[in-house]
């Protein structure tokens, strides 16, 4: 999983591409939990995406975007990753 730079969308809401590789021998799916962070390291939102049907050995993107508005510096993590 890798996660890119976060970014702020017309609405106030940070958003942040997801990107999953699948190194499985056949099409998968990936459900990922992305925690959106203060620049402490204090949980502001969390959110689930999915990255649906990646074809072996390719890659497929999502965005994940908080729930709602969020100030400061906010840094992004992977907090769980789901392949199926």
């Amino acid at each position: 999983m890798k996660l890119g730079k976060p970014a702020t969308d017309d609405d106030g809401r940070t958003t942040v591409r997801v990107t999953a590789r699948n190194t499985a021998d056949g099409k998968k799916s990936f459900a990922v939990q992305v925690d959106f962070l203060d620049g402490d390291g204090n949980l502001l939102d969390t959110v689930l995406v999915t990255v649906r049907d990646v074809a072996a050995g390719a890659s497929g993107e999502a965005t994940a975007r908080s729930t709602h508005p969020l100030s400061g510096s906010v840094q992004v993590r992977v907090a769980t990753a789901l392949r199926y």
